[in-house]
This record gives structure tokens, sequence and C-alpha cells, in this order.
């Protein structure tokens, strides 16, 4: 992977993420139900410290893997001014957003990290972007990348028995 930088919108930035550093601060959000529901999938037991830091290993090993943050009001966060809400991974065939922090929901975030995301692609003169696997259940995902330009190109059932569509997103097209 060519080196990372950071990737800003304001008072939201994607930072490269730092290893072993990040797994931990991001262990607490892997402990939440909701977290790991619409990440994981329903039922997923809490990760580990262990697993959580060889998911971000791996993570960080397969593609642009960031720390999502957002500039704290009074400066007085982790990182300086910057707090930890999530994590995300670029790649061309999966793109996967965490908002780990339950009080960062439901904000409009997800569309602003998936903006980035999409031009840091067209940047790095990708053809597409894939997400692989939305479960039926999450609503909300498959409305934010829809709602990005994002279209159904299959759906299946994943080896649980859980439903998912796919979306890919042509790149070559105009925003």
């Amino acid at each position: 992977m060519a080196d990372l930088s950071v990737l800003p919108d304001g008072d939201l930035r994607l930072r490269p993420v730092s290893l072993p550093g990040d797994s931990e601060v991001a262990w607490a959000w892997y402990q939440d139900v909701e977290t790991l529901a619409l990440s994981e999938r329903p039922g997923t037991e809490p990760m580990s410290r262990d697993r959580v830091a060889r998911m971000y290993q791996y993570l960080a090993a397969h593609g642009e893997f960031y720390i999502i943050e957002l500039r704290d009001e009074d400066g007085a966060g982790v990182n300086g001014s910057w707090r930890p809400i999530g994590d995300v991974m670029l790649a061309p065939d999966t793109l996967p957003i965490v908002i780990g922090d339950p009080s960062a929901r439901r904000r409009g975030i997800g569309r602003r990290v998936l903006a980035l995301l999409i031009a840091r692609a067209r940047q790095l003169g990708w053809p597409t972007l894939q997400a692989k696997e939305i479960w039926l259940y999450n609503e909300g995902s498959r409305r934010l990348f829809q709602s990005a330009g994002f279209v159904l190109t299959a759906t299946g059932v994943d080896p649980g028995g859980q439903p998912y569509e796919r979306y890919r997103l042509d790149l070559r097209t105009p925003d």
C-alpha cells in the first residue's frame, strides 16, 4: 500500500491506523452488541483484545485502513482535539465502515466517510468500488450505499444463513 495521509472533511477525518495502539482504542467498540450486529452479524460475541488486534493487522495489510475521528468541541479528547469513533477500510472489493461509538451514529457521519472513500478511490484511479455484504436487516447501510450511487449487483446468503446484498459503484462516471 502507498503511504497514507489523513483524509479531512471539516470536523471529521480519516486518519491512517496506528498499530497496536488503535486496536486497543477500538476494543471497546467491539464489545457493543449493536456495533457487532451491524459490523459482524447478530449474536456475535464480544471480541477479545487479541481478536481485535489480529483483525486490525489483517485489515491494515489488505487495504487502506483508517480510524474515523471527530473533532472534540472542547479539544480535550484522545489524540489532542480528535476523538476516535470508528474504523473503515478502503479496498476495491470491500468497504467496511464501522461507527463504533454509539453517540456518533445516525448523524450523517457514514455518508461523509463514504464520500471521502469514493474521492480517495478516484484519486487512486480505481474503476469501481464494491460493498460486498450488506445484510438485509441493515437498512441504514443499504440506504447509505444506494444514496451514494452504488447499484445492487447480487444477493446471497452467508454461511451463517444471513441474507445479504452486494453493491457496486462505477467510478469511471462523473460524480
